[in-house]
């Protein structure tokens, strides 16, 4: 068995090693097949000479390459470890055996993308430091997420969120939610292998799609071989390399810009410090409420119901490692977003400082996009340094590794469990086949080829990327539009006993018809800048972070009279509702021997209709 393992983790580093030294040559030696300018159109683009660009050295590469290797190395280790990924349960989930620690770190990974790296510190240094605030919005959705959903998933024993949505409700809005989920992440996974692209082109005049095709391909490989264990530890990795080349970068910015008394004498002097806008106004760009109301109920789609978030801290090895993963994430969120945060002050301090006779310092670059203002300052000003942009674009690689990885690896879950797996059990129903002999190792390779099948579609995508504008705010926008719903629907499963399956249906509908309308009717009313033009419907004003609340009030207020009319018309009896599928404080006084009862049967593949069996209203 030793031996076994001390050669499958030569052969994954030989692998790894000769893999990266093939992209090397790729990106050194590979002429462009495709004028830059015509890789992907429309793409933004900075206007920088070259006496101010610094090309990638030979530490560069070492440093970038070298956390390839290393990432390239963790992943496809737990393809082989431990006699390899061979059953659906060591794949999807880690054998449910994880402890807490290195879940927090990947799920807190995982939302550390490119996106939030470029975005944030562009928000902050455009518009001030008002995007700070969202902070306060983790001191909601952490608490209820650990304390009102993850108890309820624990206890059923799911592996994907949305077979509650079947137990408590119907098939039809399982299929419905997976079916969305596997859209919106898809598509989101794609923005998210553009945006580094981006930033490499910037720094390194490497064409975007050279960039894209090395981070989806090496993330695909390892993900579809190494399986959760691999997302798991490799995000672990990505998140140290993400930390100390953040801290790197806003320490050496805050000493370059004068010091952190400087950066904030700097900003306050220019009515930067915007950190309290009571502004009542839903229309309003961002206020305070919009930040910890709106962030919370944007956020909490993500951590409390998302595929994403879920089968992961489902892989804890009880309810209380699990549990202590999400809490974890409170001062994980609040020291990474309050990082990439004064990240921006320091940018603005910089290109804003004057001299003694009022001269500005440095001159604002010429970007296109606010978006590239971290990558420029970082090429300029660090760029001579040996090490300092390989260290940088590591940085934007963790990230992106490792939002893609957790997408690919939950977006083949969904497909196989809310999918394929109900699919086929209602034709082995029909054909009377019983016979599941072989069905296991065959859903492993399923899954496999199902990570490959994601990541190839993201990275197609990724080339369409550039059409969305801003990244920080198309990224709230997609989440809230489909978030808010999502949440809307699980609420209801969970604190609402009386609330049925035509309730949850009619209040989804409504809630979706009214984020389609919104996001739809915002894109069509943009100005010349690209905002939603001032004289636009009011609806289609709503700052983007208040998407979620308004269509979750919806789907939530619509559902809960639903339910309760179509009970009252149809005179329809009040049936009993497993106790295990409400949150423990919202549970009905039921009989004790219903509070008692052994343990829910899990869905298996010989179970068609799961819901059946939890006698739930359909």
């Amino acid at each position: 068995m030793k031996s076994e393992r001390k050669s499958a983790v030569t052969w994954c580093l030989g692998v790894s090693i000769a893999v990266c030294c093939c992209l090397s040559i790729l990106y050194s030696f590979l002429p462009p097949l495709l004028d830059p300018d015509q890789a992907i159109q429309g793409q933004a683009r900075m206007d920088v000479t070259k006496e101010e660009f610094h090309n990638f050295g030979a530490v560069d590469y070492v440093i970038f390459g070298g956390m390839l290797a290393v990432t390239a190395a963790t992943g496809l280790y737990h393809a082989f470890a431990g006699g390899g990924q061979r059953t659906t349960a060591k794949y999807l989930m880690a054998d449910r055996s994880m402890f807490s620690l290195p879940v927090a770190i990947s799920v807190l990974a995982s939302f550390l993308s490119a996106v939030t790296i470029l975005g944030v510190p562009s928000e902050i240094f455009v518009y001030g430091v008002q995007y700070w605030m969202v902070i306060w919005c983790y001191f909601i959705t952490i608490p209820i997420t650990a304390i009102f959903f993850i108890p309820v998933f624990h206890g059923l024993g799911l592996t994907s969120a949305y077979e509650y949505l079947e137990q408590r409700f119907s098939m039809s809005l399982r299929v419905v939610a997976a079916c969305l989920f596997i859209l919106q992440n898809t598509f989101y996974i794609a923005v998210i292998l553009y945006a580094p692209a981006l930033a490499l082109e910037t720094v390194t005049k490497f064409a975007v799609w050279k960039t894209v095709l090395i981070a989806g391909i090496v993330c695909t490989i390892y993900t579809s071989l190494g399986g959760m264990k691999a997302v798991i530890y490799t995000d672990v990795f990505n998140f140290c390399v993400l930390f100390v080349s953040l801290v790197t970068i806003v320490v050496m910015g805050t000493v370059r810009a004068g010091g952190m008394g400087r950066v904030w004498e700097i900003n306050a002097n220019h009515s930067h410090l915007n950190f309290l806008d009571f502004d009542g106004d839903p229309t309003t760009r961002l206020s305070f409420w919009s930040l910890v109301i709106g962030g919370a109920f944007t956020t909490l789609p993500m951590w409390a119901v998302s595929q994403t978030s879920v089968q992961r801290f489902l892989t804890a090895k009880s309810l209380q490692e699990a549990r202590r993963s999400v809490w974890i994430n409170l001062p994980g969120n609040i020291i990474m977003v309050t990082l990439v945060a004064f990240s921006g002050m320091v940018l603005f301090a910089f290109y804003n400082a004057t001299g003694a006779k009022g001269q500005q310092t440095h001159p604002t670059p010429n970007y296109t996009s606010p978006d590239q203002i971290l990558v420029y300052f970082v090429s300029e000003e660090f760029g001579s340094i040996p090490g300092i942009q390989g260290l940088f674009v590591s940085c934007l690689f963790s990230g992106t590794l490792s939002v893609a990885a957790s997408g690919f690896n939950a977006l083949a879950t969904v497909t196989l469990v809310d999918i394929i797996r109900p699919i086929r059990n209602r034709r082995r129903l029909m054909s009377s086949a019983g016979s599941t002999a072989g069905q296991e190792a065959r859903d492993t390779w399923i899954s496999r080829g199902l990570s490959l099948f994601y990541g190839g579609l993201a990275i197609g995508l990724a080339f369409v990327a550039s059409q969305i504008g801003s990244l920080i705010k198309a990224t709230n926008s997609i989440f809230g539009a489909l978030g808010g719903p999502m949440l809307g629907i699980f609420t209801l499963g969970v604190f609402f006993p009386s609330a049925n399956t035509g309730g949850a249906l009619t209040g989804f509908t409504g809630g979706m018809s009214v984020a389609l309308w919104m996001a739809i009717g915002a894109f069509f009313n943009k100005d010349d800048q690209g905002n939603v033009s001032k004289n636009a419907f009011w609806l289609y004003r709503i700052s983007f972070m208040l998407y979620s609340v308004f269509t979750w009030v919806i789907t939530v207020l619509i559902g809960y009279l639903a339910s309760h009319v179509t009970r009252k018309a149809l005179s329809l009896k009040d049936d009993m509702v497993n106790p295990k599928l409400i949150t423990p404080i919202c549970r009905p006084k039921l009989s004790r021997n219903i509070q008692n009862d052994s343990p829910l049967p899990l869905p298996d593949e010989d179970c068609a209709e799961t819901s059946a069996l939890l006698n739930v209203s359909d």
